[in-house]
């Protein structure tokens, strides 16, 4: 993730790829839209926050040989009439291998995201509130939705504690998750916690959001409702599945 703020309309920065292989490593750069919505990252054709035509890298094209490390460079040119926002875009790796020994005169391409670019024209900030929160039986997933009314994405931690009463059932923490500027993003909670049985009741949800940008970054304390029905204690465990390197 690379964060940059515009100085008279200019935003640059450095991408450092390194190769670990013992081949050559042959690539080319692309930039793409992209946002989070309430469940996750998404691509997409197109954003009025698109920073893609505005970037130039250089270079475009690189090879990299076994064990060394090529740094690419960046710069945006925002023009005066753009709107004081974020603006945002993927950068990517397209890995080109040659087939020419297998399949002759075609090239196969590998993407392989690399990196969210963020570059934020003006003095932007986030600004989060705590929605609401819900106990996902199916998914076995308690799921709270914060929401950004801010001009500028960050990344919270979250310190969260579950409670029935008045009295505090268990404690957690997770990681930074993403939270896009003037959007709004479930951030879930694997819950119940190992080797604990559930109940049906109305629950508590409290805790703390700490982020560190943009700007001095911000705290905010929250505390919502949730409840767990006796159709949730039903659900089925599901099966575990491979975790989505997007989801923060």
């Amino acid at each position: 993730m690379i964060q940059s703020e515009t100085q008279s309309g200019q935003a640059s920065g450095v991408i450092d790829v390194s190769n670990f292989s013992d081949k050559p490593y042959r690539a080319r750069v692309s930039v793409s839209p992209f946002t989070y919505d309430t469940d996750g990252f998404k691509r997409l054709s197109s954003s009025p926050n698109d920073i893609s035509p505005y970037i130039r890298f250089s270079p475009r094209e690189l090879v990299i040989q076994p064990g060394q490390k090529r740094s690419i460079r960046f710069n945006a040119k925002l023009l005066p009439s753009l709107p004081k926002q974020e603006y945002r875009a993927i950068f990517a790796i397209e890995s080109l291998v040659d087939e020419s020994q297998s399949r002759a005169n075609q090239i196969g391409i590998d993407i392989s995201v690399v990196s969210a670019i963020y570059v934020r024209n003006g003095n932007l900030s986030a600004d989060l509130k705590v929605e609401k929160a819900y106990y996902d039986g199916k998914a076995k997933l308690l799921r709270f939705l914060v929401n950004n009314k801010g001009k500028a994405t960050t990344r919270p931690r979250t310190k969260w504690d579950v409670s029935q009463n008045g009295k505090t059932i268990n404690s957690g923490n997770l990681q930074e998750t993403t939270v896009i500027a003037e959007s709004d993003r479930y951030i879930s909670i694997d819950y119940p916690l190992k080797d604990q049985n559930l109940t049906a009741g109305k629950y508590q949800l409290s805790g703390q959001l700490d982020w560190d940008f943009p700007n001095k970054g911000g705290t905010l304390p929250f505390n919502v409702n949730f409840e767990i029905s006796n159709d949730d204690l039903k659900m089925p465990t599901p099966k575990p599945q491979q975790a989505d390197p997007n989801s923060r």
